[in-house]
């Protein structure tokens, strides 16, 4: 009965048809248990008692679940209407939902560019489920966790899982906002202290350059130089004889450092040009003019080496005066000096010419405020750490300052000079190692105090934000232009097939867009060198890297530089070569035993260099070693066909050269060449040699013979027939890296 109560709804309804019979309530109650036929009786027993209208002869439906009617069963009208009835009921027992009301979608947080790992979480779905919405693509094949997605497919994305996208208004709020360190504005020039000069040396290679600088410090600075040359910037303070102090930087000659040259003239006042008496004016002369003058430096000309007997130096003038040098010889405002930097001649008189410049330029600067200086070189030292070597521009470097330049920064533990001793304190113009850096800085990049460290963090924090937009705004400009390649590609085979049934274009299509057989075994056959490089100083790498991209022998030979870094070699290094196949490089640096140790067991070869064109030198031996050896024909003998037979063998007529031997000897055991009116029109071995009715192996010169070749299409009278043998010769990669 509890059963009955709880499940049991009655229903009512009132038949409106004019001829329909209008039944009371009470004969429908025949039946029901004792105490329920009253309408009251019912609701209170937990029956539901619902009156509705209904468009036939019906008035009474009785429904329950889990009760059986039994014998009762009789006393129920049995009554169903399937066209107004049932439709009511189930609006009574479904509420209808409010037409304004509308389903609340997922919402998104979306970037205008987003990677496939990105966009997942953000979903809060898998990485298969976004490559499941990209199945339409071309690209499907290419896309992986880290391939971004632009704006359109971000939201198409996100359609087609049921939400909605909305773009991060709190992210393009803090982009606006730019934390990074800025310099300060130009100083008032009443604050302004004398300096120090800032002098670089610049000119081409092995013209004497570093002997100069020896000369003025009274060093041996070149004895110490790999090569004799020099392959840094070195940065050194020297005080003349008068009592003047200038700054010095020696720049590297060499084609190779040209960035460090260009570098050297940004920061600095007054450029001394070395050019040897008896090389005239060369290329890295021209360069380092150019850098000279883009930086809108003063040039001072010193022409070395005018102790050897086959020295000019007014042929040096003249060159120069050609090429927009107007020295004071001839009318201009460019002081010359001549000098001879090994035995010391003219020194003076080039650093009376030097503080001169000086004075006319009034070279001031501001030791008060935050510090600016520039990065000249970087390193990684093994006791010290990273090293960078800079020369400060304005305010005072003191120890304890944070210091930041490009992603890098740094409190300042300690300061050394030239000669290796601490420092305290570095003014303008003032030339130190800093030591404390938690990365390594890149050379050039310019250096800014900051207040705290927390500061220090928060402007690197943002640089480094800046630096993955731009590369992810990189990667968006290659990624649609590859999309827009591949609808013109689908565009084209689209117009091509639109004649044909549907069958063939389907077939068109996967002919024109399927991987072709065998493509990647191909790939993996092509010649291809990957390399490790590491180097001393930061500098010593970037003129590696630009040497290298020079190279234009990509369809030979691919060269690809799997990493760069400077230190020592470590084992990741030999590790990555061993995964890649490749060997690495060292450029006056170091391997440790344990390394050395490991790269035997992996058979991975490390080269170590002093010299950098030595380096090419070797790596061009390597890259050569990659390509497939050449062949050469070495013709051993050559027979004129005088007649042709057929011989039968087996069901088949082979045809036979009847021929005499003209130059060497025929060897059956060699392949041969069928020529005809100089062209070739077979190759292969021979299968028959006969001298008479002999079979021989060899037929030597002004002999007859027969001779059958190998499924030879086709001999006629007057061909040549040549033996041959095959050379492998090496080949030479064809790349002229400029040395």
């Amino acid at each position: 009965m509890s059963a009955f109560r709880s499940t049991l709804v009655l229903r009512t309804g009132l038949c409106l048809r004019k001829a329909a019979a209008t039944r009371t309530l009470s004969t429908c109650f025949q039946g029901f248990p004792p105490g329920m036929k009253s309408e009251n009786s019912m609701e209170n027993s937990g029956v539901v008692l619902r009156k509705t209208p209904c468009s036939c002869n019906s008035s009474l439906r009785l429904l329950g679940s889990g009760y059986s009617l039994g014998s009762h069963r009789s006393h129920f009208p049995r009554i169903h209407c399937t066209r107004g009835y049932a439709k009511k009921a189930k609006a009574e027992r479904v509420p209808a939902r409010s037409a304004d009301k509308k389903v609340r979608k997922q919402q998104v947080s979306t970037k205008s560019h987003m990677t496939v790992r990105e966009l997942a979480q953000a979903m809060g779905k898998t990485e298969d489920h976004i490559y499941e919405c990209l199945l339409d693509r071309d690209d499907i094949d290419d896309l992986e966790s880290k391939t971004v997605l632009d704006t359109v497919t971000i939201r198409e994305v996100v359609k087609i899982s049921g939400m909605v996208a909305v773009p991060m208004k709190e992210h393009e709020e803090k982009k606006k906002e730019v934390k990074d360190a800025v310099r300060r504005p130009p100083p008032d020039p009443s604050v302004l202290v004398r300096r120090p000069p800032v002098v670089t040396i610049m000119g081409h290679v092995d013209h004497g350059k570093t002997t100069l600088l020896d000369s003025l410090r009274k060093s041996d600075i070149a004895a110490g130089e790999a090569g004799g040359i020099t392959q840094h910037i070195g940065a050194f303070s020297v005080e003349l004889p008068t009592g003047e102090r200038i700054t010095f930087l020696d720049t590297p000659g060499h084609a190779a450092f040209s960035a460090l040259r260009a570098r050297g003239a940004l920061v600095t006042d007054i450029v001394v040009l070395v050019v040897a008496a008896d090389d005239g004016v060369m290329e890295q002369t021209l360069e380092s003019i150019k850098h000279a003058k883009a930086a809108n430096v003063p040039i001072i000309v010193a022409i070395n080496k005018c102790d050897k007997k086959n020295a000019d130096p007014e042929v040096v003038m003249r060159e120069l005066l050609s090429h927009g040098m107007e020295l004071e010889d001839f009318g201009g405002d460019v002081q010359s000096v001549n000098v001879s930097a090994l035995k010391g001649q003219g020194l003076t008189e080039l650093a009376e010419a030097i503080v001169t410049q000086a004075e006319v330029m009034e070279v001031k600067g501001d030791n008060k405020g935050p510090v600016e200086a520039t990065v000249i070189e970087s390193r990684t030292d093994k006791g010290k750490g990273p090293v960078a070597t800079v020369v400060v521009q304005r305010g005072t470097l003191r120890r304890g300052c944070y210091l930041v330049a490009g992603t890098a920064w740094a409190k300042v533990r300690a300061m050394f000079g030239e000669t290796g001793q601490q420092v305290k304190e570095a003014p303008p113009s003032t030339p130190v190692e800093v030591i404390g850096w938690k990365d390594l800085p890149s050379s050039g990049d310019l250096i800014l105090e900051v207040e705290t460290e927390s500061r220090a963090h928060e402007v690197v924090g943002w640089r480094q934000e800046q630096k993955k937009e731009q590369k992810l705004a990189e990667d968006q400009v290659e990624i649609s232009r590859k999309m827009k390649e591949h609808e013109q590609q689908y565009q084209a085979v689209r117009e091509a097939t639109k004649d044909l049934r549907r069958w063939q274009q389907k077939k068109v299509k996967y002919e024109e867009f399927k991987p072709t057989p065998g493509s990647e075994k191909a790939k993996s056959t092509e010649p291809e060198l990957n390399i490790v490089i590491r180097g001393d100083v930061f500098g010593s790498i970037e003129a590696i890297m630009d040497t290298l991209a020079s190279y234009d022998c990509e369809e030979d030979c691919k060269l690809k530089v799997i990493h760069s870094d400077v230190g020592a070699i470590t084992e990741s290094d030999v590790e990555m070569a061993a995964a890649f196949d490749g060997l690495v490089y060292g450029f006056n640096t170091r391997v440790p035993k344990d390394v050395a140790k490991l790269a035997e067991q992996k058979n991975v070869p490390i080269k170590m260099h002093k010299i950098i064109y030595r380096l090419f030198e070797d790596l061009k031996e390597e890259l050569s070693a990659k390509l497939p050896t050449k062949e050469e024909l070495d013709i051993k003998g050559s027979a004129n066909v005088l007649q042709v037979f057929e011989v039968t063998v087996g069901k088949k007529k082979v045809p036979v050269a009847g021929c005499r031997v003209t130059q060497g000897e025929m060897d059956k055991r060699r392949d041969a060449l069928l020529v005809r009116n100089g062209e070739i029109i077979f190759r292969g071995p021979v299968s028959s040699l006969k001298h008479l009715k002999d079979d021989v192996w060899t037929v030597k010169q002004e002999m007859e013979c027969g001779i059958a070749l190998h499924k030879c299409p086709d001999i006629k009278h007057g061909d040549v027939i040549q033996s041959f043998e095959v050379n492998e010769l090496p080949q030479t990669i064809d790349w002229n890296p400029g040395f």
